[in-house]
């Protein structure tokens, strides 16, 4: 699948999906899952969490104080007669930052109320019930099976959410404890090492991917902030999402019970019957700048070594053109096959090839370094241009790469294409043809 940035944004700060969902998102529109990247700029930084470590403080006897702080935590959610909790959860994304809250009420048993803008979860007697901000009509109503975690997980398959003590107090059955601190990691946790450090406690974490950090209040064992930071599977290891979880637990009754109304909504059992048919797809895609049949908006780029190529010399020509990012997983996999096509081509003086490298994180002379750098050692002779400003591909309006496009020889869009496809040498090949007329 192809990830569009509002949606995943939204959908990792509501902890509905997992980070390894941005490795994915063009199944729907014939690629492989994980084959293809949101439109994005180039990677920000995100500090490892274990930065400033020592070794004395990852020794296995700071491991077995780490992992026995966070067991007397769970104790502490658990056994706490109520609970309130204010998460002030920032995430860290590739093309930007996100900030969202959230508010948490427990009760005594199962009863709870999760609330972050108009999407609720709430849970009152045996029964959960999840709320979303869209459809507004609808809501789904669940038995509690197990716990509210274990019910939740059956009902929306990848639900986690971004503050702990959700997880601390209705953790899943044979779970450990670092599961709540996961969010979405591609493999288990585990403690890493202890330290106390500016009057609170803190337990590294790490695995697969990732890495965490939780800060313990010594007087209560609750959890007041947490950071995790996670390279979803799938995509570079540069390509980090970061969060940061500010948090206000309370301890104490709460001043009223928790209790559901639905008001004009509707119950459903499930996600398949909380959304249309329609619903279930991807967000919809901004209207398209340029159609197949339009001209083809060109420009004037430049080599890496600082010669410009105006495209509008290719006139009579059949010009291909693909946008691409080093750090782009798919792009990478893809750029083969692209050459391939273009030796098939080089006998043919009515074709042009040309990848074009956008949002790149470098600029200047770091940036064609770095192309540079990259186009040698994969051994690619294709010559590449850049677009340095990402001014030629936003004529387009993508919003992924890769993106493919041919133009034919009368300056009209021939075909787009989004995402990695294993047989699109193939496709550019009959499509070239085509539009040079051996087809008819």
């Amino acid at each position: 699948m192809r990830i569009h940035r509002s949606a995943a944004a939204t959908g990792l700060v509501l902890c509905l999906i997992s980070p390894a969902t941005l490795a994915q998102d063009d199944a729907m529109k014939g690629a492989p899952a994980g084959e293809a990247m949101q439109a994005m700029p180039a990677p920000a930084k995100v500090e490892s969490p274990s930065m400033g470590w020592t070794d004395a403080e990852k020794a296995a006897e700071q491991v077995a104080k780490g992992k026995a702080a966070l067991e007397a935590c769970q104790k502490a959610y658990q056994s706490a007669p109520g609970l309130t909790d204010k998460a002030k959860i920032t995430v860290q994304m590739p093309d930007g930052m996100q900030t969202d809250t959230m508010e948490m009420s427990f009760g005594s048993g199962t009863d709870m109320r999760l609330t972050m803008g108009s999407l609720q979860v709430v849970s009152s007697g045996d029964t959960v019930y999840f709320v979303p901000d869209q459809p507004a009509d609808k809501y789904i109503a669940r038995k509690i099976e197990g716990n509210v975690n274990s019910t939740l997980a059956q009902m929306l398959p990848g639900f986690a959410v971004p503050a702990p003590g959700f997880t601390l107090r209705q953790p899943i059955a044979g779970r450990p404890v670092t599961d709540a601190f996961a969010m979405g990691a591609p493999a288990a946790i585990e403690v890493k090492g202890f330290r106390e450090r500016d009057g609170a406690q803190e337990v590294l974490l790490a695995g697969q991917g990732a890495e965490g950090l939780v800060r313990l209040d010594p007087k209560t064992s609750f959890v007041t902030m947490y950071r995790m930071v996670i390279t979803p599977e799938g995509l570079p290891e540069e390509i980090k999402i970061g969060f940061n979880v500010a948090l206000e637990p309370k301890a104490g009754a709460l001043e009223k019970p928790i209790t559901f109304d639905g008001g004009k909504r509707t119950a459903v059992k499930g996600v398949e019957e909380l959304f249309d048919a329609g619903d279930m797809g991807e967000p919809e895609e901004p209207e398209a700048k340029v159609k197949v049949g339009d001209m083809a908006p060109l420009a004037e780029l430049v080599t890496l070594d600082g010669k410009k190529v105006d495209l509008a010399s290719y006139k009579g020509k059949v010009v291909v053109i693909d946008f691409w990012a080093t750090w782009c997983g798919p792009c990478r996999k893809g750029l083969p096959g692209l050459q391939k096509f273009a030796d098939e081509m080089k006998g043919n003086d009515k074709v042009v090839v040309h990848p074009v490298n956008v949002w790149e994180r470098t600029k200047g002379d770091d940036l064609v370094k770095a192309v540079g750098d990259f186009w040698t050692k994969q051994g690619f002779t294709m010559q590449v241009l850049l677009d340095t400003e990402a001014k030629f591909i936003g004529q387009y309006g993508f919003q992924g790469i890769p993106a493919c496009i041919v133009i034919g020889p009368d300056g009209k869009l021939v075909s787009t294409h989004i995402g990695y496809d294993p047989k699109m040498g193939d496709t550019l090949k009959a499509e070239v043809m085509k539009a040079l007329g051996a087809g008819k």
